[in-house]
């Protein structure tokens, strides 16, 4: 495993890690850099190196079909307000696009995943490849592309703003042990937001499911497989359901995988091999589509 830095600020919230391919193919290998999870506040890199969960499982299945994996932190909601986490999730995808020949890595086969708070972000970016909109893509939008070839999410949140309500929908109480204001903590207020500021805008931008729904706003989605417990009760499955048929109504490529008895985060999730044979044969499906 090599560690380093996506950003010239070396700082451990900006750092990753990079898993090599343990059955290398010949030229580039492909890569998914992912998102670790933790409700935008805590959690670290460190989860797809060993995870109680399984969560690691995934890792192992890439790189034993070729793949690099990236594990990558990002400021966290104490240090920094969105949109700084979708710009540092950005920053690692053209990072690795710039410095493709160093590592050895294809830069048309560059997918992202995320589990929970970290699919939020994987989703984001599927939706906005280059978008062109300075306050989705940083300061940095002109070192690389920010495009990538698809998403993975793992009981992601899509819109933040019905989270509560659709608990409620899958018969599951409103309120999480684990909430502790992340939407708040994440966005800066509330919802709604006071009018005319910084968390107005963030709450505007900050939800997967407008951009799934939305031709316009999206025009260039890329493909989505979601995988989601049937008994989250933190993030509700209709947070990846919704998003999921949007993008099958706009003939959008995408994949759901409902897992029955699962909670959120539950090691059932990864812990089912032909599960994890079938992430993994559509992410093959999704870069071999890439280079066509």
């Amino acid at each position: 495993m090599m560690s380093g830095f996506y950003t010239s600020a070396q700082e451990e919230d900006r750092s990753f890690d990079l898993h090599s391919p343990t059955a290398p193919l010949p030229g580039p290998a492909p890569l998914v850099i992912h998102f670790h999870g933790g409700a935008w506040r805590f959690g670290d890199k460190s989860s797809m190196l060993f995870s109680v969960n399984g969560q690691h499982r995934v890792r192992e299945r890439l790189q034993a079909s070729g793949y690099f994996v990236a594990s990558v932190n990002y400021r966290l909601s104490h240090r920094a307000l969105f949109p700084a986490q979708l710009h540092d999730a950005k920053s690692a995808v053209r990072y690795f696009r710039a410095h493709a020949e160093q590592f050895g890595v294809d830069p048309q086969r560059i997918m992202v995943s995320g589990a929970s708070a970290g699919g939020h972000l994987a989703q984001l970016l599927a939706a906005t490849p280059d978008s062109g909109n300075a306050y989705l893509e940083g300061s940095d939008a002109d070192v690389a592309s920010s495009d990538v070839a698809g998403a993975v999410s793992f009981y992601g949140v899509s819109d933040l703003r019905t989270i509560f309500d659709d608990r409620v929908a899958c018969g599951l109480p409103k309120d999480h042990p684990d909430d502790d204001g992340a939407e708040a903590r994440l966005l800066g207020s509330g919802y709604p937001a006071p009018d005319s500021g910084a968390a107005e805008q963030a709450w505007t931008w900050a939800h997967p499911v407008d951009y799934a729904k939305d031709q316009k706003l999206a025009p260039r989605h890329r493909p989505v497989f979601y995988v989601h417990g049937a008994d989250d009760s933190c993030v509700p499955w209709i947070q990846s359901g919704t998003p999921h048929r949007a993008l099958r109504a706009r003939g959008v490529p995408t994949s759901l995988e409902i897992v029955p008895d699962a909670e959120h985060s539950d090691a059932r999730i990864f812990h089912d091999d032909e599960r994890l044979r079938r992430i993994v044969r559509w992410v093959e499906e999704r870069c071999a589509a890439n280079l066509a």
